[in-house]
């Protein structure tokens, strides 16, 4: 048994025919059937349905997402939860394999009955392939009248949609497919479903190969679509623009506070950069910036993404936009900007500090992240702060007066 090749994989989505992909070893470990949604037909269902037998659903790019204002329901679930509890209960948290669930809403075609046939299905993905083709060049209120028009929430399809930028972040099944249909030529929408073993588990990549080679279906590895889209220069890679890409001003010109293709402004003297969560801001906050903005002529605070403090077990109070709008306001801040998922590192390349300052506490140290750094070509100095004693001076403690406990020891 041979894997295929990405060009043949490739030629065969483009004909609208079915792609088995696997991910990667460590992470889900499993091999998902991807078809263009665009194509999707009821006999399409029926051989995922029987065939794969997992989750049959919707795998959506980023732009699409834009167009529609789709929210990722990790997001948007702990905001209900004050009248609605059982969504803090239920806080996503703790995916093995990821720092962040990719669903999204889930949808019916208004011409559907129950919405879960075959062919209401079919028609549901076919429907929603169509339309992803025309929604990037409508306006905002257009292309929600006609998803409005045409779907209904909840339904029996579930959308999942990729990160901003797609496989430089998260490398999921999502990701994988918006990749090849974008490759491909086609909508950047695509249908999938995990195959299934007999054994109650997902079927072993092997058995899976043998599958794909047994009904001449092309199988890819993950890492053939991630090297492929690395070398890919289609237009849409070059194009599409986060719609959190907003501008700041800086001393010297704009930078992004969205973290894609960072344009930073030449720099005003020493640039300092510090970075943490700021949720719930505090006296101790107000201390380490103060103290960090001493150290140079510029400093840019990078604010943690709310995945990034789930991955804390802990559910930030305030959402990651917010938090970074509340550390742009302080006087004391020239830029403030969210940070990366994934790569910590990539940030500091961008923002190409002369210093980092790191909070009392904030691990790693500065000789283990020195060292880390420079392994990776990158050569800054790092500083630890002091810490001054204040009343409030830990999110922590501030959260313990909240919920009227103590907050000593």
């Amino acid at each position: 048994m041979s894997r295929s090749t990405i060009e043949e994989a490739i030629s065969s989505y483009r004909r609208g025919e079915f792609v088995i992909v696997y991910d990667a070893d460590g992470r889900e470990e499993e091999c998902d059937l991807f078809l263009p949604a665009e194509v999707c037909h009821w006999e399409h269902v029926g051989r995922m349905r029987k065939d794969g037998g997992g989750l049959i659903f919707l795998m959506v790019r980023p732009d699409i997402r834009d167009a529609l204002g789709l929210p990722f329901l990790q997001s948007v679930l702990p905001d209900l939860s004050g009248d609605y509890p059982v969504f803090r209960a239920l806080i996503s948290d703790d995916i093995p394999y990821d720092t962040r669930s990719s669903f999204s809403v889930y949808i019916n075609h208004r011409d559907t009955f129950t919405g879960i046939t075959d062919r209401d299905r079919a028609l549901t993905v076919r429907s929603f392939g169509e339309l992803a083709k025309k929604v990037p060049s409508m306006k905002e209120a257009q292309a929600l009248a006609e998803f409005g028009e045409h779907f209904r929430s909840p339904g029996h399809v579930p959308i999942c949609i990729a990160s901003d930028r797609i496989l430089e972040t998260r490398f999921g099944h999502t990701e994988l497919s918006c990749a090849l249909s974008t490759m491909a030529g086609l909508s950047g929408v695509s249908v999938g479903c995990e195959i299934m073993g007999d054994d109650g588990n997902a079927m072993e990549k092997n058995s899976v190969m043998q599958y794909a080679e047994d009904n001449s279906i092309p199988f890819l590895k993950g890492s053939q679509i991630i090297e492929a889209w690395k070398g890919w220069e289609g237009a849409w890679k070059r194009e599409y623009v986060p719609p959190e890409r907003q501008y700041l001003p800086g001393k010297n010109g704009r930078m992004s506070t969205e973290l894609a293709h960072v344009e930073l402004p030449e720099k005003g003297g020493v640039r300092v950069m510090a970075s943490g969560v700021f949720d719930l801001m505090h006296p101790g906050h107000l201390h380490f910036l103060r103290s960090a903005r001493a150290l140079g002529e510029e400093l840019v605070v990078v604010v943690a993404r709310d995945s990034t403090v789930r991955s804390l077990k802990r559910h930030p109070v305030v959402s990651e936009r917010e938090r970074r709008e509340m550390v742009a306001s302080l006087r004391m801040v020239d830029i403030a900007l969210l940070g990366y998922e994934g790569d910590r590192n990539r940030i500091v390349r961008e923002i190409d500090p002369d210093i980092i300052a790191l909070g009392y506490d904030q691990e790693p140290g500065p000789d283990a992240l020195r060292e880390e750094l420079a392994g990776e070509g990158i050569r800054v100095d790092v500083v630890r702060l002091d810490h001054r004693a204040v009343d409030l001076d830990a999110t922590t403690k501030l959260l313990k007066r909240i919920q009227g406990g103590s907050d000593s020891g």
